[in-house]
């Protein structure tokens, strides 16, 4: 054997891996990653030093509105990795062991967290080599490196190198994972862990060795307590497990011992080792602890704690389903074919093609190589359609399913090698007459079978950095999802911002004022800004126009799309850049300044004469103002007569009409709007309205409300026509 062959299954992981961390800076960071960032620190800080805070380190750079900077702007130190002593923009006071955020255990476990505070710790505040965000992705990159590679192994040991290759190119060429790798910090560690862990299982019953069930254990736990995912590999082992030791008990059967239940018994009692036994009694033990010692803040009070847990789980991935399991109605009603579609959609169709086929191939070829079709079959199968049927929920695509990528690649590879052998029979007989040599046949398929991912490679550099929104041609590419209105079509998760962050630092003048349209200071690192841009959302101004860059994702489907802050820049501003995919933006940046007004429009606004009509429905006041004529509103401000007055009708509900018959509630309420929105009205609160042409307002007070709505001071304004 070659060196070449000895080491094949490492060759193209590694390329993979050498590729992200080349391009690691082009990506930006997912939005809840701070979150993640600053616990994880927290606790390793606890986990080394026992100490819950952060007094003894040196403090980060800060701007001239004392916020986090590259640049300190009183003694113009650089905050990068060449600094000296180097601290993380996510060591802050704000998160430290004591707070909230940390001491609290309803969300996702905290392995993960910590493997990423220890990866910033070695790569930015020991070594330098990268930035600060940066080195905390590096995890990802590396897990997802760990990932490639154990697909490689796994495949190669099973279906050989050419079928190894395939896989691996499976799975680096899903271009959600292969953009997600950048910064996705629990999804792909996650996978790999769930992966490895399978990989060692299988490896520990069929070479009957223990040392490979406690290491599967590790592994397992390292999943478990990245997020709950985990908790259904029993659902997946299990029918290999029942397949596989069937098989070798008949063997051994057919072979020595006649068909009797003692025989049985007896066969099955000896058919692994004593130390497997033990292994996988302790198994779920090892997961559990590596969970628990992983987590400080289970420590105190470790049954209600994970409760915590338990019930976060329960409350956004339990079944949504009223009908009992397995009924009819619990499959007409409750199945959502969401997953399976972003599946036939987002991915490369040479994998499809590949995939379907190597799920016929392997169900013919259970029996072969311990089995392990069935193995790749289940965990596939299982993970899709446990989030088909009512079993658990997820809402963000496949993403929050991120294992089905292994077994998805090593079945596409089981099709690959079928499909080789088929083309080179074919071949053989065409070249019956010349008589080449099978090596030369083999190559020749093999080539082919690798050309059809040169067109997915080739969208995979076009697409750079957003390979994410990536969809396929059965679909029409993501235009085709824009068109269709594909749930969460352009949905970076974060990721474009750093886009938006490189224009605005090359682009906005001194001083600049930024926010974002939707979303909290956390989505953006204030190491990534130029230091002198003021980044806060209290900086949008509405119609007042004070000049300030605002930016925002462009998501199908998106929650927010509705709210006045986005109408308003999307119908009243031309914008001044945009990131665009297929022709589609995925993030858009506007100034809200005169000069980009567009054509035509005019802000100013005019009083209107109304009439008010009140009621009381279901226990909630309410008035109805009905103008003479429908007019393009622009504002309803109130006037109230005493503060308690003023207080309690924070939240009240706001709808609107053409005709009195049909209203549709607004997605702000009361008091929804910021100072600088509302500025200039001289009046205490005001509700905007994007030009929207109605001629009824209802206004619903809550409950129990203690003041007359006729004592409220309303005016109306609407757009000159």
């Amino acid at each position: 054997m070659t060196l070449i062959q000895r080491f094949s299954s490492f060759l193209i992981p590694i390329l993979f891996f050498i590729v992200a961390l080349t391009t690691q800076y082009d990506y930006g960071m997912n939005w809840d990653s701070p979150v993640h960032f600053a616990r994880g620190q927290a606790y390793l800080r606890y986990i080394l030093s026992h100490k819950t805070d952060y007094s003894d380190l040196p403090s980060l750079c800060k701007s001239e509105y004392n916020l986090n900077s590259r640049i300190d702007a009183t003694t113009g130190e650089i905050c990068d990795r060449h600094r000296k002593v180097r601290i993380s923009e996510y060591e802050s006071h704000l998160i430290d062991f004591n707070s909230w955020v940390v001491q609290g255990t309803y969300g996702h476990p905290a392995f993960s967290d910590i493997m990423l505070a220890v990866s910033n710790s070695i790569f930015f505040k020991y070594l330098g080599l990268v930035e600060d965000v940066p080195a905390y992705h590096l995890y990802s990159i590396i897990t997802t490196f760990l990932l490639a590679l154990t697909v490689s192994i796994w495949v190669k040991k099973t279906f050989g190198t050419f079928a190894s290759v395939v896989a691996v190119l499976a799975v680096y060429t899903f271009p959600l994972l292969f953009a997600e790798q950048h910064f996705n910090v629990k999804d792909p560690p996650m996978a790999a862990f769930f992966t490895i862990a399978l990989y060692f299982f299988w490896l520990a019953l069929t070479k009957k060795k223990a040392k490979y069930l406690i290491l599967s254990a590790l592994a397992g736990g390292a999943s478990f307590g990245t997020k709950f995912n985990f908790v259904f590999a029993p659902f997946v082992l299990l029918p290999w497990f029942v397949v596989f030791t069937t098989l070798k008990l008949k063997e051994k059967l057919y072979k020595n011992k006649k068909l009797t239940f003692r025989n049985v018994f007896l066969e099955l009692y000896t058919l692994y080792p004593k130390r497997l036994y033990f292994a996988l009694f302790a198994y779920p033990i090892i997961v559990f602890l590596v969970f628990f010692f992983s987590w400080p803040a289970l420590w105190p009070d470790p049954a209600e704690k994970i409760y915590q847990v338990v019930m976060y789980y329960k409350n956004i991935g339990g079944p949504t389903c009223s009908y009992s399991p397995l009924t009819k109605l619990w499959f007409t009603e409750c199945t959502q074919l969401i997953s399976v579609k972003y599946f036939l959609y987002t991915i490369p169709p040479i994998t499809l093609f590949l995939f379907l086929v190597g799920s016929i191939v392997g169900v013919f070829r259970f029996k072969e190589k311990g089995s392990v079709t069935i193995l790749w079959l289940t965990f596939f199968y299982f993970t899709v359609l446990r989030v088909t049927f009512s079993i658990t929920n997820i809402y963000g695509g496949l993403r929050q399913i991120m294992e089905f990528v292994a077994p998805m690649a090593m079945i596409a590879s089981v099709g690959a090698l079928f499909l080789r052998n088929f083309i080179a029979k074919i071949l053989r007989k065409y070249f019956l007459s010349q008589q080449p040599k099978r090596k030369t046949i083999s190559l020749i398929a093999s080539l082919l079978i690798f050309a059809g991912f040169i067109p997915i490679l080739s969208t995979l550099w076009k697409m750079h950095p957003n390979q994410n929104v990536y969809f396929n041609s059965l679909i029409g590419g993501l235009r085709g999802a824009v068109e269709n209105d594909f749930p969460g079509y352009g949905n970076t998760y974060g990721n474009a911002y750093l886009q938006g962050i490189k224009w605005i630092n090359q682009n906005a003048e001194l001083r600049a004022k930024l926010a974002l349209v939707s979303g909290n200071a956390q989505n953006i690192s204030r190491l990534s800004l130029r230091e002198d841009i003021d980044f806060s959302n209290g900086s949008r101004s509405g119609y007042n126009q004070e000049g300030e860059y605002q930016m925002a994702l462009v998501v199908g489907q998106d929650i927010f799309s509705n709210t006045f802050r986005h109408k308003y820049l999307d119908d009243f501003l031309n914008e001044a850049y945009a990131v665009r995919v297929d022709g589609h933006p995925i993030l858009k940046i506007w100034k809200n300044d005169k000069q980009y007004l567009k054509e035509g429009l005019d802000l100013t606004a005019t009083p209107q004469r109304f009439k008010r009509t009140y009621s009381v429905k279901e226990g909630k006041k309410e008035v109805l103002i009905s103008l003479y004529e429908i007019k393009k509103l622009k504002a309803l401000t109130f006037s109230f007569s005493s503060t308690e007055c003023k207080d309690k009708l924070i939240g009240a509900a706001v709808y609107t009409s053409r005709d009195s018959n049909q209203f549709f509630q607004k997605d702000e309420t009361v008091n929804n709007f910021s100072a600088r929105e509302i500025e200039g009205y001289d009046a205490e609160f005001v509700f905007l309205f994007p030009g929207e042409e109605v001629q009824y307002i209802r206004l619903v007070a809550p409950k129990n409300y203690p003041c007359e709505l006729s004592g409220i001071g309303l005016r109306v304004f609407g757009f000159k026509d």
